[in-house]
């Protein structure tokens, strides 16, 4: 699948990975590939191993077997390049309750590699917090906090997006700004890999898909 420019050696390759939890087998024999450009969604019941999947191929968990390429080397010899393009937002939003939204942008600053922007008015505004720069994050609704979270997408130069139930708590209008986001990024050569429990009317953009 094809949303975007291709960019030459941009690939998360997954070849042979399996991991259990517990004596469980969670998955094996798991091979698939992110290229620039593409968005590859993961579906499974609760439970089936999407999240430690997620987690192993940002290199937070050991697979029992297999391994993660990122342009052809393992992740574990290519961590500063991996990490440099990585951007995993998990279930837990990671803002900072006690600070508002403007000081949790940037706190979000000072974990990038690189960043994209620095204007964090525009950010809010974009991710639909526009008026909310001195608001505390502890009085946001759970989507607003959801929102705050997902601004790290724009804050951060990262070309691949690694994200655990991105729509969880987000309404209608906030769906419809997200997928105009990922629609944008994968245009831009980057890559999106992502579960969701949700019905998501893509539109314009056509996922691989993969089941646990």
């Amino acid at each position: 699948m094809e949303t975007g420019k291709s960019q030459s050696g941009m690939s998360l390759n997954v070849c042979n990975l399996g991991c259990s939890r517990y004596d469980t087998v969670l998955f094996s024999d798991l091979n698939f590939s992110v290229s620039s450009g593409q968005l590859v969604q993961i579906k499974g019941e609760n439970g089936s191993g999407k999240t430690t999947l997620l987690k192993t191929l940002c290199g937070f968990f050991e697979p029992d077997e297999g391994k993660v390429l990122w342009h052809g080397t393992n992740i574990r010899r290519a961590r500063e390049d991996y990490y440099g393009e990585l951007n995993y937002i998990g279930h837990h939003n990671g803002i900072k309750s006690g600070l508002t939204c403007l000081e949790n942008l940037k706190v979000s600053t000072a974990y990038a590699n690189r960043l994209n922007t620095n204007d964090f008015e525009t950010v809010l505004d974009k991710y639909g917090l526009g008026g909310y720069e001195d608001t505390f994050a502890y009085s946001l609704s759970a989507g607003q906090k959801r929102r705050l979270s997902l601004t790290s997408l724009t804050i951060r130069n990262a070309r691949l997006w690694v994200l655990d139930e991105p729509f969880t708590s987000l309404d209608e209008h906030g769906r419809d700004n997200l997928k105009i986001i990922f629609h944008d990024h994968l245009h831009s050569g980057g890559m999106i890999l992502m579960t969701s429990h949700d019905v998501i009317h893509w539109e314009t953009i056509t996922p691989d898909l993969i089941r646990l």
